[in-house]
């Protein structure tokens, strides 16, 4: 395996586990301060995805409904984690990549939020949009931060690129 192949696998896998946990603990944090069981969400979203629920008042949280949405979204968060990584590591050797990395990220974040909100707003109501806006907020800031800790080079020259500047390729 190249090393550049390795380094993309490392720090997607690691990046998309962070996102992945960040996203769990956020839920079960608002489901326990809400009086729910931590796996409320995870069991009412794997409910309806898996076995057909569509009246959020039946829900019984389930090993199998809370395990089932959870592997769906892990796998999820693992392949945004394995193509971040890949475009963070291409934009530290073609510095105009960071454009592109901007742009996919801000893409992809934004499709990903709509689906989870399209999906999550009949079960969880019109609110739902602003905990899946803050834990989708809170994923970004924990894997972005993780991929500029685990590539040294991409700060580096972040530093030394001034914001508004186009970078040059060596």
């Amino acid at each position: 395996m190249r090393k550049e192949t390795g380094i993309i696998l490392e720090g997607g896998l690691f990046a998309g586990l962070i996102g992945y946990f960040t996203i769990v603990l956020f839920f079960a944090v608002v489901n326990l301060v809400g009086g729910h069981s931590p796996f409320q969400t995870a069991a009412l979203l794997g409910s309806a995805l898996f076995f057909g629920l569509k009246d959020p008042g039946q829900l019984v949280v389930t090993p199998a409904a809370v395990l089932t949405f959870n592997m769906v979204h892990a796998l999820v968060m693992l392949v945004v984690g394995l193509v971040t990584s890949w475009l963070v590591t291409k934009s530290e050797k073609y510095p105009l990549g960071y454009y592109a990395l901007l742009v996919a990220l801000i893409f992809v974040g934004f499709h990903l939020f709509g689906a989870a909100y399209f999906f999550a707003s009949p079960l969880m109501g019109s609110a739902a949009w602003l905990p899946i806006a803050v834990a989708s907020i809170c994923a970004a800031i924990t894997m972005g931060a993780y991929l500029l800790w685990f590539h040294p080079a991409l700060r580096q020259q972040l530093r030394r690129v001034p914001m508004g500047e186009v970078p040059h390729t060596p």
